[in-house]
């Protein structure tokens, strides 16, 4: 039978990114300590209770879902820029991109009679390929204990590996159960999909997803995240939302990097910069040394 394999908080990264060569999927029990979840559950629960059913066969009729909680949900801020996290996502998507963002930030509340949503993988978003490299990768909290009855995902571990796609057999489809503040991390290619809800009772759980810095982000961030708050948030967080520069010059602003005006910071001149690699400044240097020795 396929499994999944689990994890302390104080595993080595290293053995996280192995497992998840392997697997496509990793839990992490326990990641949030009781307060945090507490206090995730008391700023979130207020925002689930107003919001209204989604309304479609992938999303659900009994679902209930809330996006831009970097906004909305302030303990959002702080898990998304977790170091162990981001170590892990390091690992992954530096390997097709020279930096990442944040793609996702979602509540999801399968309640009660929900079928287990259609099998999927979420990279099928980006078409075309990242050599190398995933080009998304998910991280979902389980706020309520993921049980096999109450909507826990369902994953085909190894599914990532497949060379040609192909619908999973029962026998490899797995339910992702872990206690309440735990999470699974899952890599983009990785075939999964939402679990049926056979109980009384709502299972809620949170995504935050990275992708890589030169793809559109699924969820608009410069809406979804106003610039009186992005203006407030740590470094990390705000080149995470999108206000960078993915170099060579994708991103920038009349010459500039968006941070700086996100800041308000003033132009150190009036010069239209440009942003290369390093390691082709040189060599354009010599070319255009070259090209003016020729003139």
């Amino acid at each position: 039978m396929p499994s999944l394999q689990r994890f302390r908080p104080d595993t080595a990264p290293e053995t996280l990114i192995a497992a998840l060569e392997q697997d496509g999927g990793i839990v992490i029990e326990h990641l949030l300590t009781p307060e945090g979840l507490a206090q995730f559950r008391a700023q979130l629960q207020p925002l689930l209770d107003r919001s209204a059913p989604c309304q479609g066969d992938f999303y659900g009729y009994a679902t209930r879902r809330i996006s831009g909680l970097i906004e909305r949900v302030p303990a959002t801020r702080e898990l998304a820029i977790h170091p162990l996290i981001l170590q892990v996502m390091d690992a992954f998507l530096l390997r097709g991109c020279r930096e990442y963002q944040l793609n996702l930030t979602q509540a999801i509340s399968i309640g009660p009679g929900e079928p287990r949503q259609f099998l999927h993988s979420d990279d099928l978003m980006f078409p075309g390929i990242a050599p190398g490299s995933e080009k998304m990768i998910n991280c979902m909290y389980a706020l309520d204990d993921f049980t096999e009855h109450n909507g826990a995902t369902c994953v085909v571990p190894g599914s990532h590996r497949w060379p040609e796609p192909r619908d999973p057999r029962p026998e490899e489809v797995i339910s992702a159960a872990m206690p309440a503040g735990s999470v699974l991390i899952y890599l983009g290619s990785l075939i999964h999909g939402g679990g049926a809800n056979q109980t009384k009772q709502p299972r809620t759980g949170v995504v935050i997803s990275y992708n890589l810095g030169w793809l559109r982000q699924a969820e608009n961030q410069y809406l979804a995240v106003s610039r009186e708050l992005a203006r407030t948030l740590p470094p990390r967080l705000q080149r995470l939302l999108g206000y960078f520069v993915h170099v060579p010059n994708l991103g920038s602003i009349d010459g500039r990097d968006p941070i700086e005006l996100l800041r308000g910071q003033p132009p150190a001149d009036t010069l239209f910069r440009e942003f290369l690699p390093e390691e082709i400044i040189q060599p354009l240097a010599e070319a255009r040394a070259a090209a003016l020795r020729a003139d």
